[in-house]
C-alpha cells in the first residue's frame, strides 16, 4: 500500500514537473547564441498567444498623403530621367537584376484553365459575396478575375496582422488558387525577423543578421528606418550572415518551385553567395548603390535555397519562391499592426519591389483585430485611416486591385463569469471598413459574416479551428476562412469562364459552318467541272464521228 502511494506521488510529481517545464519553456524569450537564433518553444500554442515581442512600445504611424504624393512624383520623375539617360547613353544605369540560370533548367508549364464546371461552387455553399464598389467600365477586381480565367500570371500581396501570421489562411488560399489556376511554391518569405515564429509551408534557419520590425523602427539604425518594404521586416548583415529556406511537403503545390527572386539593398560593394539544394552554388559581386536589387534564379525544381554574405554589408528583405507562371500569394503579415504601418514604408522601395516581383494584381488589406474594443460602435477615425491606407496601397501598387477584408469574429472574457462572450463591436467595425471600401471604390469581403455562417469564433474553437483566446484562428480555421473567401472568387471566375466557353463554342460553330460551306462550294465546283468535262467528252465524240 505504501509502495502504491509512493508510486502515485511520483506520478503526480512528474506530471507537475512536466507541466511546469512546458510553461517555463513557453515563457523563455527568443535569444541568440553564437549568432544562431533560438526560437521560443511554445507547446501551449493552442491555448495561448504571444504578442509581447512586438506589442511593447510599438510605433503608431500617421498618414501623410501629401508627402506620399510628393514622393510618388519624385519617383515618376526619376524613372523618366533614367529612361532619358538610357536612351541618350549618357549614363550607364546601375545594374538592378542579377541572373542565375542553372544548366538543368527546363521551364515546365504550370498555368491551367479550369472549366466553368470545375470552378462553380456547390449549389448549397453558404457564399458571402465580394462587393465591388469600383465604377470603372471594367473594375480592377474584375480585371484580376479576368487574369485568372485567361491563365495569365497573377501576383497577390496579402497584407495582414497576427490573424494570418505564420502563413495561416494564406497557405490554403494559395493552395486553392494554384490547384485551380496553376503555379507552384510558397511565395515571399522574409530573410529574418526579430522574434520567434514558424510557418507550416517553409523552414527557415538564419544566423548573423540584425533584423528589424517596422513596428519598432527605433530599434533599427537611423540610416535604415526609411528602408522598410510592406513585408514589415528587414535584416542587415555582414560577412558570414546567412539564411537557408527549405520548402516543406505540407501541400503538393509547394513542390516544383523553379524560380527565386531575392530582394536586397547593397549600399556598398558586396559579394553574396546563393546555394541550391545545399550543393550547387554561385557568387555575385554587387556594386554599391541605393537602388533595390534582385537576384533571379531559374533552376530545375529545388527544395532549398540559401544566401550567405561573403563580403561587405547587405540589407536583405527576403525571397519569393515559386514559378513565373500561375499564381503567387505573398504573405506580408505584421503582428500588432492595424494597417497603419504601411505609412512607415518607403514608397520607392514598394514601387521597385512591385516591378521586380512581377507586378501585383491584387492587394488584400486584412486588419482591424488590434483596433476592436468591446462594446465600441463608432470607428469613424479608423474608417478615415483605412481610406488613407487604401490610397497609399493604390499609389505604391498602381496596377493592383484592392480588396478590404473585414475584421474577423471575436469573443472576450467576462471578468465576472469567466465565460467568453461576443465582443459586441465586430459587426460595427466591419460596417465602417465596408464604408471605407465603398468611398474608395475598391472591393470588400465581410469576414465577420463568413465566420458567423460557420458558427462564429465559438464554433471555430469548438471545431479546434481557433485558439482558446477566442481571437486567433489556427491552420484549421485558416483553411475554413480561405475556402469561404474562394467561393465568391470561384463563382465570379466560373461566370467568366462560362461566358468564354459559350463564345468559344459559338466561334467553333461559326468555323464549322464556314468549313461546311467551303466543302459544299468545293463539291459544287467539282460537280460543275465534272459536268463540263462530260460535255467536252461528248462534244469531242460527236466531232470525231462527223470526221469519220
Amino acid at each position: 500500500m505504501a509502495r502504491r502511494k509512493k508510486s502515485l506521488f511520483r506520478g503526480w510529481l512528474t506530471s507537475v514537473c512536466v507541466a511546469a517545464g512546458a510553461c517555463a519553456t513557453a515563457l523563455i524569450p527568443p535569444a541568440e547564441v553564437f549568432g544562431v537564433k533560438l526560437h521560443r518553444t511554445n507547446v501551449l500554442s493552442d491555448i495561448s498567444h504571444f504578442e509581447s515581442d512586438e506589442r511593447d512600445n510599438v510605433v503608431e504611424y500617421e498618414a501623410d498623403i501629401e508627402l506620399l504624393e510628393q514622393q510618388i512624383a519624385m519617383i515618376e520623375n526619376m524613372q523618366t530621367s533614367v529612361a532619358e539617360q538610357i536612351d541618350s547613353t549618357v549614363v550607364e544605369p546601375v545594374r538592378i537584376s542579377y541572373e542565375w540560370r542553372t544548366g538543368d533548367y527546363s521551364p515546365q508549364e504550370s498555368a491551367r484553365r479550369p472549366s466553368s464546371e470545375e470552378l462553380r461552387p456547390a449549389a448549397d455553399a453558404a457564399m458571402v459575396a465580394i462587393e465591388d464598389f469600383d465604377t470603372l467600365p471594367q473594375s480592377r477586381f474584375d480585371r484580376f478575375v479576368e487574369r485568372l480565367v485567361e491563365g495569365r500570371p497573377v501576383r497577390i500581396a496579402f497584407m495582414g496582422d497576427s490573424f494570418v501570421e505564420g502563413d495561416i489562411l494564406t497557405v490554403d488560399l494559395r493552395h486553392e488558387l494554384q490547384t485551380l489556376f496553376g503555379g507552384r511554391g510558397v511565395g515571399f518569405v522574409a530573410c529574418d525577423i526579430p522574434f520567434a515564429t514558424s510557418r507550416k509551408s517553409i523552414k527557415r534557419r538564419s544566423a548573423g543578421w540584425s533584423s528589424y520590425s517596422i513596428m519598432k523602427p527605433k530599434a533599427a539604425p537611423e540610416s535604415l528606418r526609411d528602408k522598410f518594404f510592406v513585408s514589415g521586416y528587414m535584416a542587415e548583415g555582414g560577412a558570414g550572415a546567412s539564411t537557408r529556406w527549405e520548402i516543406t511537403e505540407s501541400y503538393p503545390t509547394l513542390a516544383g518551385a523553379e524560380t527565386a527572386r531575392l530582394l536586397l539593398l547593397s549600399r556598398e560593394d558586396s559579394r553574396v553567395e546563393l546555394t541550391l539544394n545545399d550543393t550547387l552554388s554561385r557568387s555575385f559581386d554587387i556594386e554599391g548603390d541605393e537602388a533595390l536589387r534582385q537576384i533571379v534564379v531559374e533552376s530545375a525544381p529545388y527544395r532549398s535555397i540559401a544566401l550567405k554574405v561573403l563580403d561587405g554589408r547587405v540589407i536583405c528583405y527576403g525571397v519569393a519562391i515559386g514559378s513565373d507562371d500561375g499564381i503567387r500569394v505573398d504573405n506580408f503579415s505584421v503582428r500588432s499592426n492595424n494597417g497603419h504601418a504601411i505609412f512607415g514604408t518607403n514608397p520607392l522601395i514598394n514601387r521597385q519591389a512591385d516591378v521586380l516581383l512581377g507586378g501585383y494584381d491584387l492587394v488584400v488589406l486584412q486588419y482591424g483585430l488590434n483596433i476592436m474594443q468591446a462594446g465600441q460602435r463608432n470607428y469613424s477615425k479608423y474608417r478615415d485611416q483605412l481610406r488613407d491606407m487604401i490610397s497609399y496601397a493604390e499609389r505604391c501598387f498602381p496596377d493592383a486591385a484592392i480588396l478590404v477584408m473585414g475584421v474577423s469574429d471575436r469573443c472576450v472574457k467576462n471578468d465576472e463569469s469567466g465565460a467568453y462572450e461576443p465582443i459586441g463591436s465586430a459587426d460595427a467595425l466591419s460596417a465602417y471598413q465596408r464604408a471605407a471600401a465603398d468611398s474608395c471604390r475598391v472591393a470588400f469581403w465581410n469576414t465577420y459574416e463568413a465566420m458567423r455562417s460557420m458558427g462564429g469564433i465559438k464554433g471555430f474553437v469548438n471545431n479546434k479551428w481557433a485558439a482558446g483566446d477566442y481571437t486567433h484562428i489556427n491552420y484549421g480555421g485558416g483553411r475554413a476562412v480561405a475556402r469561404a473567401l474562394m467561393l465568391p472568387i470561384r463563382d465570379m471566375a466560373a461566370r467568366k469562364m462560362e461566358a468564354r466557353e459559350r463564345a468559344e463554342a459559338a466561334e467553333r460553330r461559326r468555323l464549322q459552318r464556314l468549313e461546311a460551306e467551303r466543302r459544299q462550294r468545293e463539291e459544287q465546283m467539282q460537280m460543275r467541272l465534272g459536268a463540263i468535262a462530260d460535255m467536252a467528252d461528248t462534244l469531242a465524240g460527236v466531232t470525231f464521228q462527223r470526221e469519220e
